[in-house]
């Protein structure tokens, strides 16, 4: 059980207002159409929890009855629920929001989780609440080195990403992405060369060039891996 969906459930036993379905009783007058759910699409996930942004945009007034109205959407991957989102439509500006941000954690599952609607209140019903994706992957990490002989350059890269097996950072072996260059003071990389990293995660490429350039290695995404360019540039 959710986060959210426990605390609903505490405070249902502590007031003793049932979690039914009701008519929703506007505080003031107004249209009552629409909830919205907006989650952050891209989440990495690098750390063994971590919490993504969400929020909630409606054209319905504020309610009463803190414990019979509210919409909430359910965030399926894998064909399983892997966490549900409450939004509370109370009277008091307190309490009113999304009851907890959805958490993710690096036993659940990877890929795309679609938010669903689950349930609502009159005047909505579920077709008035929208579905929206959210892309979960781990995250990478690359470091590029250069080394200048004459007028040869050995450019060697190291790819690393999160494993969910240990909790920790390991070798990528076998991440694929790409060898660029720039001229020292600009900002456009040009493309030198495709990585194949071994089982360690290791590529090296050498060229000849007699230029000084900076280089930088930039991973490719995979099914449920994010890639990324390493941060600080090699001069050679």
């Amino acid at each position: 059980m959710s986060v959210a969906l426990v605390t609903l459930v505490a405070l249902v036993a502590t007031t003793g207002a049932p979690a039914r379905a009701a008519e929703r009783t506007a505080t003031t007058a107004g249209p009552c159409t629409y909830a919205h759910l907006w989650v952050q699409p891209k989440v990495v996930l690098s750390v063994p929890d971590r919490t993504a942004n969400a929020t909630v945009t409606t054209d319905c007034q504020d309610f009463e009855y803190f414990t019979n109205t509210w919409d909430s959407w359910s965030g399926m991957a894998g064909g399983t629920v892997q966490g549900t989102v409450i939004f509370l439509t109370d009277h008091t500006t307190t309490a009113r929001g999304i009851d907890a941000l959805p958490q993710i954690f690096d036993t659940s599952r990877l890929g795309v989780w679609t938010w669903t609607p689950e349930r609502t209140l009159p005047p909505l019903t579920l077709d008035d609440l929208n579905t929206v994706r959210m892309d979960v992957r781990v995250g990478s990490a690359s470091y590029v080195s250069a080394r200048r002989s004459g007028a040869t350059v050995t450019v060697s890269t190291r790819s690393y990403r999160y494993w969910t097996s240990t909790h920790a950072f390991g070798t990528w072996g076998r991440a694929t992405g790409v060898i660029e260059w720039r001229t020292p003071g600009t900002t456009t990389w040009h493309g030198l060369k495709n990585v194949y990293a071994d089982n360690l995660g290791r590529y090296s490429y050498r060229y000849t060039v007699s230029a000084v350039r900076e280089y930088r290695v930039r991973t490719f995404d995979q099914p449920y891996v994010w890639g990324f360019p390493s941060t600080v540039p090699a001069r050679a």
